[in-house]
């Protein structure tokens, strides 16, 4: 099983909310025609956050309905777009319930497929991010309240995750997803990218980043994690193989 990697998908919903004027025209579609042409059915793909412009999951259906008849299993988290996704673990897996090949996703806990196991939160910006453009697909500031909250989600994944590794028959590789970049290209630690060093993931994957705000996360390794930035516009609109062969 291969595992692959796409954020921000930016789906329009019902709402009918397309792309056009952030430069990414006819999308979804060159999207859908990359990944039908590299993912397999019997693959994994982590949609990492900004699944969709729906704010609430009546809005959401045709959107998920899209992503289940791409190939390949799906693991989901949020981004911060994501308000149709709620609060609530059972009502979201409800909503999610139709869709066979979405097979998990992450919202305190992780997920194990195959011979992975995915733990992983939205995050947030923290202080250590260097200035990144603003606008409706731009950074969100910082702030120490949500920085705190999603450190105490990201632990319960990964100790979610730690769980299912003792219960696995066979060994797992650890990977870590998340929505917003836990280290920047200034490689200045912060609270997110120690919590994951210490994991020990072989690959961290994130997305968040846009147009020329791109270049403000950091891509390679650090402290022993692959970190692989898999945005749509990063990505070049095309799913991002991160493990296997």
């Amino acid at each position: 099983m291969r595992l692959f990697a796409i954020g921000d998908t930016h789906l329009p919903s019902t709402r009918g909310k397309d792309m056009d004027r952030f430069g990414w025209v006819g999308h979804p579609a060159p999207l859908a025609r990359a990944w039908d042409a590299m993912v397999g059915p019997d693959d994994a793909i982590i949609i990492a956050g900004d699944i969709s412009w729906a704010t609430r999951p009546a809005e959401v259906l045709g959107d998920l309905a899209w992503l289940d008849a791409r190939p390949g299993k799906k693991v989901l988290l949020r981004g911060n777009h994501d308000y149709w996704w709620g609060d609530s673990a059972s009502k979201l897996r409800k909503v999610l319930s139709p869709f066979s090949s979405i097979v998990g996703f992450l919202h305190g806990s992780a997920v194990a497929i195959g011979p992975y196991v995915i733990a992983g939160s939205r995050l947030w910006t923290t202080a250590e991010a260097p200035p990144m453009p603003g606008g409706e697909m731009g950074n969100e500031e910082a702030n120490t309240d949500y920085v705190e909250r999603e450190c105490r989600r990201l632990a319960r994944s990964m100790e979610d995750a730690a769980a299912l590794e003792k219960q696995s028959a066979a060994p797992v590789t650890r990977v870590a997803a998340v929505h917003f970049p836990p280290l920047y290209s200034n490689a200045i630690d912060t609270a997110f990218s120690r919590a994951v060093e210490a994991f020990k993931p072989a690959v961290c994957v994130y997305g968040h980043l846009h147009g020329p705000g791109i270049a403000a996360g950091f891509v390679g390794e650090h402290g022993g994690v692959r970190y692989v930035l898999a945005s749509c516009d990063a990505a070049g609109f095309a799913p991002v193989k991160l493990l296997g062969d």
